[in-house]
């Protein structure tokens, strides 16, 4: 192994040991001291640039998984929009809820709007009133 690989081995696993002891709970300074950081905040930044990445990695993995799944959609729904053009109600149905899904998927739908008269004085009860009364949303996915 090549110094550099060896140096990028060396601070890899440290960094993974820094991650493991901040999920532990050990604070910043007892990292730099285990672990041979110079001092807390360059425990704390070593720490941060490793989530950094980390989450870098996760949104990339998530946007691949994202255009695996639109495509599986599409293809499902190309299969039933023949059908759903000649009035087949269930190829229909079917359809619309793919339909739904890409939207999901993408983010495309406009936010639900929530009108409120602020002219009079609204209460931390009314408040409560209206978050028990809106629709929860859950049931809408109930057949995904």
């Amino acid at each position: 192994m090549s110094a550099s690989k060896a140096k990028r081995a060396e601070v890899a696993e440290r960094r993974k040991n820094a991650i493991q002891m901040v999920l532990a709970g050990l604070d910043y300074e007892t990292i730099a001291e285990r672990l041979g950081y110079a001092s807390r905040g360059a425990a704390h930044t070593d720490v941060t640039r490793a989530l950094t990445a980390n989450l870098a990695d996760l949104k990339k993995e998530a946007g691949t998984l994202r255009e695996v799944q639109a495509r599986r959609y599409q293809r499902l729904l190309a299969a039933v929009w023949p059908k759903a053009l000649k009035g087949d109600l269930k190829a229909v149905e079917t359809a619309a809820r793919l339909t739904d899904r890409v939207v999901k998927l993408y983010g495309l739908a406009e936010p639900d709007r929530l009108d409120l008269d602020v002219t009079g004085q609204v209460t931390a009860e009314d408040l409560m009133e209206i978050i028990r009364n809106a629709p929860a949303g859950d049931d809408l996915d109930a057949d995904a």
